[in-house]
């Protein structure tokens, strides 16, 4: 039986709880401690998804998503 592709990748981000990480077709492809960091890797693209992973700190909100 194949593994269903959602929990995969759940357990996958598991292993960045409490930094932010970019993802492009559903791979991360990138990771660090914070936004500036990671917006700044050299292999992160301008139309990557960007967000923390784990609870949000406080004070951080997703507007209009």
């Amino acid at each position: 039986m194949t593994p269903d592709p959602k929990t995969l990748l759940a357990q996958e981000l598991d292993d960045y709880d409490g930094r932010w990480v970019a993802m492009r077709d559903g791979l991360v492809v990138a990771h660090a401690d914070d936004e500036e960091t990671l917006r700044n890797h050299p292999d992160v693209r301008p139309g990557d998804l960007r967000f923390p992973i784990g609870e949000p700190a406080t004070g951080f909100y997703m507007l209009g998503v």
